[in-house]
C-alpha cells in the first residue's frame, strides 16, 4: 500500500495549488491565502489546497477534471511511484494513492 504523509515539507511540494484542475476555482485560491497566513504548526487536511494523495478527496467544489492534471510532475509523486498505485493522479476527485 502506498502512504503519503501529511506533513509540512510534502504540503511545500505539492504541485495541487498550482494544477490546472483547480484554476478556475476559488475555494482552493482561498485556502492556500489562509495557508499562507497559518501561523499554527499545523494545518488541518481540510484547510489545504492540495496533498490529496495523501488525504483524499478535495472538500472544495467547481474543480475541472476535464483540465490535465499535473501528478506526474510533482516530486512527492516521482518520490512516492504513484503512478504504480491507484488513482494514478486525480487524486483531488478520485481520493487517496492507495
Amino acid at each position: 500500500m502506498i502512504n503519503v504523509d501529511f506533513k509540512k515539507e510534502n504540503i511545500r511540494e505539492c504541485l495541487c495549488p498550482r494544477c490546472p484542475v483547480q484554476a478556475k476555482s476559488i475555494c482552493p485560491h482561498d485556502k492556500l491565502i489562509k495557508l499562507q497566513s497559518h501561523k499554527e504548526p499545523m494545518p488541518n487536511p481540510e484547510d489545504v489546497p492540495g496533498l490529496y494523495c495523501s488525504t483524499g478527496k478535495a472538500t472544495c467544489e467547481g474543480l475541472d477534471p476535464n483540465e490535465m492534471c499535473q501528478c506526474n510532475k510533482c516530486e512527492i509523486w516521482k518520490e512516492h511511484n504513484l503512478g504504480e498505485g491507484e488513482p494514478g493522479g486525480y487524486y483531488c476527485a478520485k481520493g487517496e494513492a492507495r
